[in-house]
């Protein structure tokens, strides 16, 4: 006589015996969960009217689709670019292990408005990160701290009501360190006559983007690669990410803010900050654009 077993699911033996035992796991989403903080939110939405970091990636579906894939225009992605973007965004880079990203929303990776939106992540322990996807009480709890937090939900969503079981507590959001370690920069219409350059500092200057034009491997390079090729300029916050991301540079907010100055031991005076947009600085731009450049 043959034996029929049932098939075991660890994921929904162990929500049974929560709910049996009458535990509330989203406590420990609410003590453990990392949050970028609101202010970055709040500076991507307003310099690039999009709550994504990556406004033209999102996951691949099963359906055929594959990582690296570009489907009319938006790459296809695994968790790769939330993760890093999500990580760089709260100012962790490497340093936080065993946490994995969390949509927030569900099925929203799916769509390029939100697979990078730092308002429908959360980076959760690796223990507790597969459960949000099957426990109802820590998805609606989830959903209402990011509303919380960033005041946004997805288009088209209802904005979440507060559960009946809420923790009281959560876990602080990651301090802004984008905008502590980027030193202040004033736009380009409220630059004085006395910043401008020297001739022999602009010399000087003109001398080493020469040089570093002929060295494809530096990050400097690489950095002003990527501000060349958006003609329009780049979001200061768009460009740490992206400097991160092709440079692996430690410190990608200070590889830029050198770029924005002349002083000390600064790259110099590369780049201007125009409320928030970076572009190649008007002094050198004649000579930035007529050299090569490569951002890979």
């Amino acid at each position: 006589m043959s034996i029929t077993r049932s098939k075991l699911v660890a994921s929904e033996l162990l929500l049974e015996a929560v709910k049996r035992h009458n535990i509330h796991l989203s406590l420990l989403v609410a003590d453990t969960g990392l949050w970028v903080n609101p202010e970055f939110h709040n500076r991507l939405v307003r310099d690039t009217s999009s709550a994504a970091i990556y406004p033209d990636v999102r996951r691949a579906r099963g359906q055929g689709e594959k990582r690296g894939q570009i489907v009319d225009g938006v790459r296809l992605d695994d968790n790769t670019y939330a993760n890093g973007a999500m990580k760089r965004a709260a100012g962790l880079g490497k340093s936080a292990e065993g946490f994995e990203v969390c949509h927030i929303w569900p099925r929203t990776c799916y769509d390029a408005r939100y697979h990078t939106a730092v308002a429908n992540i959360v980076l959760l322990p690796r223990a507790l990160a597969g459960l949000s996807d099957h426990d109802i009480e820590i998805q609606t709890a989830l959903q209402y701290r990011a509303f919380e937090l960033y005041g946004w939900y997805p288009e088209g969503r209802k904005p979440p009501v507060k559960p009946e079981f809420y923790p009281s507590k959560w876990r602080e959001p990651q301090p802004d360190t984008i905008n502590a370690r980027t030193p202040h920069t004033v736009s380009a219409s409220s630059r004085s006559v006395s910043e401008k350059r020297s001739p022999e500092k602009r010399l000087g200057l003109t001398v080493r983007i020469a040089d570093w034009s002929r060295k494809p491997d530096l990050k400097v390079h690489k950095i002003i690669g990527l501000v060349a090729q958006a003609h329009d300029g780049i979001s200061r916050d768009e460009l740490v990410m992206q400097v991160a991301n092709v440079t692996q540079s430690k410190n990608p907010y200070g590889a830029v803010a050198s770029l924005l100055t002349d002083s000390g031991n600064a790259y110099g005076r590369v780049f201007e900050d125009c409320d928030g947009t970076i572009r190649i600085h008007p002094e050198v731009q004649e000579q930035v654009r007529a050299l090569a450049w490569n951002a890979d």
